[in-house]
């Protein structure tokens, strides 16, 4: 933390660009410290060369620390006794449907909160000038704040899942636009297709009554394409319920389900009259059930705490409108979902993570009617003790799920030691990676160098500081940079996050030649490249292992997790920006050097992923033998 004496200025607090002109106005009447709080209030004022410091710089790498692990723990404020009997619907906690969200929420607004705690303690004597925002919270710590003049609405982050712009492409494949779409028009249009998708499907696909049925749920069935090619296979009746993401949205998703014969349910599909009046009551006698619930006022500013500072009446107006409008959209999933139920009888239901709304609620009704639940992973974890919490955050870990089907050993020695009973975890390899396979022919082209990008997130209390967003694009410029000066052709790979960093405008600046794809899947590129670059650790890695191409992970957030195994076994090279000339030339031009680490990432890929090309078989035998 730098150090900065305690003076009687104003200092203003600027957080949001609509009150640029406000700042503007005072700054030039007054001789005032500037204080930014995001990336984009920081990197307008450094454009208009106005001197100023950002909010990260009253933070320590410790306090991220707490900010994060005290959002982690508020998100679980739903198992509280004194209030998990107010916010029960038939036997699913509606609190619990939220938890992936309110990480977002938290990890965003405690940090801001415990930045201008901060801030009140290095300027006692100053007067603070700010947004509502900034003035609201600020009134906790002081006494002597001023609004800017224009700012008569709350600034803090909208509800992240009603905010974001879901990613849609129009056109043919030489010729398209992307474009962003709110997430009401998607759910909009995700409906149509829905209605479509049934008339489409409803002669080819049918339950077979002498059979098992599985449920799954939240599939693309493009990245679990093996699997939906062996459902035909199996003596398995497949039931795919998508509530997050359409079933069908191509024709390559369409033929998919076509021929695989799974059967797709949806809210179209189960809803009807008595539902619907079913959906209603339900939703009138939990409102009816709210003011109980948010009277505990001694138990909320407790628990809604950092530090023993209490931010709850600061922050109980949006998290009481973000509970109510999110409860009564979770009463319909929950009646949808119970319908389902009631419908068929299922065997198993699979799925991808223990955190989405969608799977919190099959998993608490699942275990009402005794129907066992199996976790599938769907990506690499972190197989360290530092990064336990954040996969819990994400669903990664079968804390609720009664199996967990995961990839190999290194993920079956890691459950282990978090104390998971071993006839609990199964290492049935991965579908999505059954498809990736060795081309001699197209492995051998080594045509570019590719980038696989993972931007910052917005439920990570470090990715918001100014520090890593720049260290980020420091090192997507520096691959861009070092690419064009060895004369390698590069492409740069995005995640497909919504909210992911599009670094078109750092490649054009450095050479127009450079492609970013936005798009599709990664192992087409990885096959035919002569290196992988990622940024951290991410998957992707996994792929280029068994492809057999040479990994370098450039670190940007300095292993706060942890140390994975991929990271300590010599499989692939960690560098940093310092050091990643040296590494990557090395990399390019010592044969030896470069076929020793492919030689280490095929080993290792063995060591993650067990029925490499058979996983789907594996996961349809495991489904059909489980009781």
């Amino acid at each position: 933390m730098k150090n900065m004496n305690k003076n009687s200025e104003s200092i203003i607090l600027f957080d949001s660009i609509s009150d640029l002109d406000d700042l503007d106005k005072i700054n030039s009447e007054h001789t005032s410290k500037i204080i930014s709080f995001d990336y984009d209030t920081h990197n307008i004022l450094k454009d208009k060369k106005i001197n100023h410091q950002t909010s990260d710089n009253y933070l320590s790498k410790n306090d991220l620390k707490i900010i994060q692990k005290t959002a982690y723990s508020i998100s679980e404020w739903y198992s509280s006794d004194v209030i998990s009997k107010d916010i029960s619907y038939k036997g699913v906690n509606l609190g619990s449907l939220v938890k992936a969200e309110l990480i977002n929420i938290l990890v965003n607004y405690i940090k801001k909160f415990f930045e201008l705690y901060k801030i009140s303690n290095h300027f006692t004597d100053s007067t603070f000038i700010g947004s509502q925002t900034c003035c609201k919270i600020m009134e906790n710590f002081s006494k002597k704040i001023i609004k800017f003049k224009n700012s008569n609405t709350e600034n803090f982050q909208p509800i992240p899942l009603d905010s974001i712009k879901i990613k849609m492409k129009i056109g043919t494949k030489n010729h398209s636009m992307e474009f962003g779409i709110s997430n009401n028009l998607f759910k909009k249009l995700k409906s149509v297709s829905e209605k479509s998708s049934k008339f489409l499907l409803s002669k080819n696909n049918s339950i077979r009554e002498s059979s098992k049925n599985i449920l799954i749920i939240e599939f693309d069935p493009i990245k679990y394409q093996s699997f939906f090619e062996q459902m035909p296979k199996s003596n398995l009746n497949f039931l795919m319920y998508n509530q997050r993401r359409p079933a069908i949205w191509n024709i390559q998703s369409y033929n998919l389900i076509k021929k695989s014969g799974c059967l797709i349910q949806t809210k179209n599909s189960l809803s009807n009259a008595n539902l619907i009046k079913t959906i209603s009551n339900g939703k009138f006698q939990f409102e009816a059930k709210m003011t109980d619930l948010f009277s505990n006022e001694s138990f909320f500013k407790s628990f809604f705490s950092i530090q023993g500072i209490s931010f709850w009446p600061t922050f109980k107006e949006y998290f009481q409108e973000f509970f109510r409008k999110r409860a009564l959209e979770f009463i319909e999933e929950i009646e949808l979902a119970k319908k389902l139920m009631e419908k068929y009888h299922f065997s198993s239901i699979l799925i991808l993570s223990e955190v989405g709304s969608n799977e919190r609620i099959a998993l608490q009704l699942a275990h009402q009617k005794q129907i066992p639940v199996c976790l599938l992973q769907h990506g690499a974890i972190y197989d360290t003790t530092g990064g336990y919490d954040m996969n819990v955050a994400q669903g990664a870990i079968p804390l609720k799920s009664d199996h967990y089907l995961c990839w190999g050993k290194i993920t079956e020695e890691y459950s282990k030691n978090l104390g998971i009973k071993s006839e609990k975890i199964h290492s049935v390899g991965s579908p999505i990676f059954d498809r990736v396979k060795f081309d001699e022919q197209n492995s051998s082209k080594n045509d570019y160098v590719l980038l696989a990008t993972s931007g910052p997130t917005q439920e990570d209390a470090s990715d918001l500081t100014v520090e890593i967003i720049e260290k980020n694009m420091d090192a997507i410029k520096k691959v861009c940079y070092l690419a064009t000066k060895y004369n390698k052709k590069l492409i740069i790979k995005t995640h497909p996050s919504p909210d992911e960093l599009d670094p078109s405008f750092i490649a054009k600046q450095i050479n127009s030649k450079i492609k970013v794809i936005k798009e599709g899947k990664i192992s087409p590129l990885i096959q035919s490249c002569e290196l992988l670059i990622t940024i951290d650790f991410t998957t992707v890695i996994l792929d280029a292992y068994i492809l057999g191409k040479p990994v370098i992970s450039l670190t940007v957030k300095d292993n706060q997790w942890g140390i994975p195994t991929a990271f300590k076994n010599n499989s692939c090279l960690v560098t940093d920006l310092e050091k990643f000339n040296d590494d990557l030339k090395n990399i390019l031009n010592n044969e030896d050097f470069k076929n020793q680490l492919i030689i280490n990432g095929v080993k290792s890929s063995k060591e993650y992923l067990s029925n490499q090309n058979n996983g789907s078989k594996k996961l349809i035998r495991f489904l059909e033998e489980l009781v």
